[in-house]
């Protein structure tokens, strides 16, 4: 097994779970993203509040009182999506220049980490085709 084909397999492995673990995240954020939005709900998720364990805070105008003590999950998922984003984004980089891809699939694999869902897609699309490229790659070494 060459060095490349090893490296290679390493990054579609990193891309697969970073795929995985974004898009999670991603719909956890539009949830309580939805939760906050929704003008019948108007929430925010909350952990160790003054209110129990895991609970939902008014979130009022513009977070006017919501609780001084806890964590607000809502932020949180914000917070740890966009930095999971970022890791997408790098492994989503790797594989498209490791296999020498056009610029529009590695910009169609990004939008997987911002439109709902689709990262589940491309994961399941490109992972396939990088392994068959990997597979060709083998064959030939």
């Amino acid at each position: 097994m060459s060095a490349k084909s090893e490296q290679l397999r390493k990054v579609i492995g990193f891309y697969r779970v970073s795929s995985y673990v974004t898009g999670i995240f991603l719909l956890l954020l539009m949830i309580t993203w939805g939760i906050r939005r929704l003008p019948f709900l108007g929430f925010d998720l909350w952990l160790l509040g003054p209110n129990g364990f895991i609970t939902f805070e008014s979130y009022g105008v513009e977070g006017e009182g919501l609780p001084d003590v806890g964590v607000n999950l809502t932020v949180w998922i914000l917070i740890v999506h966009g930095w999971l984003y970022v890791v997408y984004l790098l492994a989503d980089f790797r594989m498209w220049t490791l296999l020498r891809w056009p610029f529009t699939r590695f910009l169609f694999i990004a939008l997987g980490g911002i439109v709902p869902l689709l990262s589940f897609y491309t994961e399941a699309r490109y992972a396939k085709v990088a392994k068959a490229e990997l597979e060709k790659l083998e064959r030939g070494a």
